[in-house]
């Protein structure tokens, strides 16, 4: 890849320093969980609340002007998909780091707030959105969780992650029926029945898959298969090989808006069926889909410090596009793409060198070309933090 060295300096970031990178300074892949950590402890210190034992939602936030709220009030304090950015990013870096006491340090913290969210109330029991009275179940957001849950387990083997990404399970096979011939529904009530998402299908794919590769149990992998299959049939567009977002249960009409995590999703999900199956099928869908995300949701710039013109991951949603960085690092895993980590990596690095304010938390875009607000939802920040430690793991193809 040029430029980035495989191995190199265990240099802390200080997240308070000048913008401007250092002339010539060689950029390592241990830069990048580096980056990771420091951004991590950022928004630990920026967005905990020792009062409520909570994260607030946003920045800035009532941290330390003696009004700080008690109790889970979810106007104040995030929601389980905006915290779930947040153990993402603990997840990651957990798995990555050469710093073993990064996850005795946050571990304890991480699941007596995920408990909190944990909705004993209903069965099956699952993490609900509001840590609250204000009950209310979407299958997606307790699929990102189980996602993580099954990753932590199989580094940890600690039982209660599988316990709570086995209940996320069970609680998204209550979201199935045969309506449209399968599928899981966005939301468990109201209106949130009335469609059948790429975003409550695709991550339970994923999640069922990490699940079979931890415990071997077929009936993860069945599942799997069948709401893979189900996905594609209905909601992958056959002229792009994209996802469309979601199919009306009352007349089988198409939400054809297409996001980078519902493609990035499906991309994760082939590569995992193909590893456990040798089914090549799977492997060329990935192949086709790493493409079509390639050509839809990357575009050319010219650096308006370097001069320089390269591809990158294009401005939008921070999270959906760390989500579809997700399917690139599995793919990267079996079949190293350096057009792809190359694009990444410009990414990182423009995000990195100009889009960060003086304490530590990151703009709205990529390019550093409109610099807009600051993305306060803690969902956006996990994000980049989720991005910068997953591209530690990525290798050239030549290496």
């Amino acid at each position: 890849m040029g430029a980035i060295a495989l191995s190199g300096c265990e240099e802390k970031y200080d997240p308070i320093v000048a913008l401007e990178p250092k002339e010539k300074q060689e950029v390592t892949y241990t830069d990048f969980i580096s980056r990771a950590e420091t951004t991590f402890e950022v928004v630990h210190n920026l967005y905990w609340s020792d009062k409520a034992q909570l994260m607030f939602s946003k920045y800035p936030n009532a941290k330390g002007l003696g009004n700080e709220p008690t109790s889970g009030e979810y106007e104040h304090h995030a929601m389980s998909w905006g915290y779930g950015g947040y153990v993402s990013a603990f997840a990651t870096i957990a798995q990555t780091t050469t710093n073993l006491s990064f996850l005795t340090t946050h571990e304890a913290e991480i699941k007596a707030t995920l408990e909190k969210y944990y909705n004993t109330s209903k069965q099956p029991n699952c993490f609900a959105c509001f840590v609250n009275s204000h009950d209310d179940r979407l299958y997606d957001d307790a699929e990102w969780i189980g996602i993580d849950m099954a990753d932590m387990y199989a580094f940890t083997r600690d039982s209660w992650y599988l316990e709570k990404a086995k209940s996320v399970y069970e609680f998204i096979l209550s979201g199935m029926d045969d309506k449209l011939g399968g599928g899981i529904y966005w939301g468990e009530s109201g209106s949130n029945r009335d469609t059948k998402n790429t975003c409550s299908n695709a991550p339970a794919a994923v999640m069922c898959m990490k699940l079979y590769n931890a415990t071997n149990d077929d009936k993860y992998l069945n599942t799997a298969k069948e709401l893979y299959t189900w996905t594609k049939d209905n909601l992958q567009d056959p002229g792009d090989y994209l996802y469309f977002d979601n199919k009306r249960v009352d007349d089988g009409s198409l939400g054809t808006a297409k996001f980078s995590y519902n493609s990035g999703q499906m991309l994760q999900a082939a590569v995992l069926l193909y590893n456990a199956t040798n089914n090549e099928a799977y492997i060329t869908d990935a192949r086709n889909l790493a493409d079509a995300c390639y050509k839809k949701f990357f575009r050319k710039i010219v650096s308006q410090f370097s001069g320089e013109q390269f591809n990158i991951i294009d401005d939008g949603h921070r999270w959906f596009n760390a989500i579809m960085l997700r399917g690139f690092a599995e793919l990267n895993k079996i079949e190293p793409n350096d057009t792809y980590t190359n694009a990444i990596y410009k990414t990182l690095e423009e995000a990195w060198k100009y889009t960060r304010e003086d304490n530590g938390l990151f703009l709205n875009n990529f390019s550093g070309t409109n610099y807009g607000d600051n993305p306060s939802d803690i969902l956006q920040q996990g994000a980049i933090i989720e991005m910068f430690a997953r591209f530690s793991t990525f290798k050239n193809a030549n290496s």
